[in-house]
C-alpha cells in the first residue's frame, strides 16, 4: 500500500481555504464478472473487494438470556459468521498479511467490512439501539445507554452483542428486535498463494439468540462462488497528495474552486496461467459522500466536495454542477484488458479533480478529503 500524507495549509487571506485530496493507493484483483466466479492474482495485503450485501433481520429473541447458560457471550446482535445459529470462532482466523482473516485457500484470507445497528428492548421494557462495524476496521460496537463492546469476546468474534458478559433476564422475551448489517467482503493475501481454483464457503448475517427459534440469519456470501487464483498483478501510479493551494471562497452551490490533473497509469503483469482480463479501477470515498451523491467525495470538514473525472471515455465529466464524474462508491470503471498473449500491459489516462462549493456552509481555513483507488480485474 502506497499512503500519501496531507500537510497543513495557512489561510493566506480572509475568505480563501486550503485543499489536500490524500488518494490511498492499493494494488487489488477484481470483483467477479459473474456471480459465481472471482479472479485474483499476486500481491500482498487486500487485493480484492467486492460483493456487497445489505440485509435485515427481524422477529423476538424468545428468551430473556444474553449469552448461553455456561455465560459465554456468543450471541451477537449483529453478526457475520460462517455459522447459521452462532457467532464465528477466533481459532478460525489466521493472520495473513498483518490482517485477522477467514482462510480460504494458502496464503487467502477473506474479512467482511461492514456496519450494522440493531433494536431491540430490554426486559424493563426500555427501547435500546446498538451501533458497530465488523471486520474492517475493527470489530466494535457501542449502545445507546453508553456500553462500549470490542472483539474477540471469550470464544467469539466478528461479532457484537449488547454487553460483553452473559446476563440473566436482559431481553423482553416477546418483543421484536430488528437488525441490520450492509458492508461488501475483502480478500488479503500475503503472496504464497498459488494458481488455483476453490470454492468460496457460505458465510451469514446473523443477529442470534439463546434458542434456535429466536435467530434470524441471511446469506451474505453464497457457497456458488469459485475464487480463481491467476499470476496477474497489476499496479496504479498516480499522484497520491493533491493540494489546491489557496482558493477563493464561493457560496454558490456547485461553482468550482480549483481543478488539477494528473497522469493515471496502470502496469499489469502476468507469467504462466495467463488469462483474459478487463482492467479496472474503483474508487471508494473515506470521508463519505457529499449529500449521498456517488460522484461527489465530501470533506472532513463538511460544506464542499471533490469531483473527479478520467478521460479516453472512461468516464463522463466531472463538473462540479454534474453527476456523470468518477463513482466513489467502488463502481468499476474499464480503463482496459489484457490478453493471453500479453505478459505486460501499460494502460495510460489522464484524472482530473476538481474542488466544489457546497454552498453557504463552505468552511473558511484547512480543508481535506480522502478515497482509495483499486486497481481491479475481471
Amino acid at each position: 500500500m502506497m499512503k500519501g500524507t496531507c500537510a497543513t495549509w495557512r489561510q493566506r487571506r480572509p475568505g480563501r481555504i486550503g485543499q489536500c485530496l490524500l488518494m490511498l493507493l492499493l494494488m487489488v484483483t477484481a470483483p467477479p464478472s459473474r456471480a459465481e466466479m472471482v479472479t485474483i492474482g499476486k500481491g500482498v495485503g487486500i487485493i480484492w473487494e467486492g460483493l456487497p450485501f445489505n440485509v435485515t433481520m427481524s422477529g423476538p429473541m424468545d428468551s430473556a438470556y444474553l449469552g448461553d447458560i455456561w455465560g459465554i457471550n456468543r450471541f451477537g446482535l449483529i453478526a457475520i459468521s460462517n455459522l447459521n445459529y452462532t457467532c464465528l470462532n477466533p481459532s478460525n482466523l489466521t493472520t495473513i498479511a498483518g490482517y485477522q482473516a477467514l482462510r480460504i485457500a494458502p496464503g487467502v484470507g477473506l474479512i467482511p467490512r461492514a456496519t450494522g445497528s440493531a433494536q431491540y428492548y430490554l426486559a424493563s421494557g426500555w427501547l435500546e439501539t446498538l451501533v458497530g462495524t465488523i471486520g474492517l476496521p475493527e470489530s466494535r460496537g457501542q449502545t445507546s445507554s453508553g456500553f462500549i463492546i470490542t472483539n474477540p469476546i471469550a470464544d467469539t468474534t466478528w461479532c457484537i452483542p449488547p454487553r460483553m458478559t452473559a446476563q440473566a433476564n436482559f431481553f423482553y422475551v416477546n418483543a421484536n428486535r430488528t437488525a441490520t448489517l450492509s458492508g461488501n467482503w475483502v480478500m488479503v493475501t500475503d503472496g504464497t498463494q498459488t494458481s488455483s481454483e476453490i470454492i468460496i464457503p457460505a458465510m451469514y448475517a446473523g443477529s442470534y439468540s439463546q434458542v434456535l427459534s429466536g435467530d434470524r440469519f441471511a446469506v451474505i456470501l453464497p457457497s456458488a462462488i469459485t475464487l480463481r487464483i491467476s499470476t496477474l498483478s497489476c499496479a496504479v501510479e498516480t499522484t497520491t497528495n493533491i493540494n489546491f493551494g489557496s482558493v477563493r471562497r464561493n457560496t454558490q452551490f456547485g461553482s468550482e474552486l480549483g481543478i488539477l490533473s494528473y497522469p493515471l497509469t496502470v502496469t499489469c503483469s502476468q507469467l504462466s496461467d495467463r488469462i483474459n482480463a478487463n482492467i479496472n479501477v474503483q474508487f471508494r470515498a473515506i470521508t463519505g459522500l457529499h449529500e449521498g451523491a456517488p460522484t461527489r467525495l465530501t470533506l472532513r470538514q463538511g460544506g464542499g466536495y471533490i469531483t473527479g473525472e478520467i478521460n479516453n471515455g472512461v468516464t463522463g465529466s466531472g463538473a462540479c454542477n454534474g453527476t456523470a464524474g468518477i463513482p466513489l462508491d467502488g463502481t468499476q470503471l474499464q480503463v482496459g484488458s489484457i490478453g493471453l498473449a500479453d505478459a505486460t500491459r501499460i494502460l495510460s489516462n489522464q484524472v482530473t479533480w476538481r474542488l466544489c462549493s457546497g454552498g453557504a456552509s463552505l468552511p473558511t481555513g484547512p480543508v481535506d478529503a480522502s478515497a482509495e483507488v483499486l486497481v481491479t480485474f475481471n
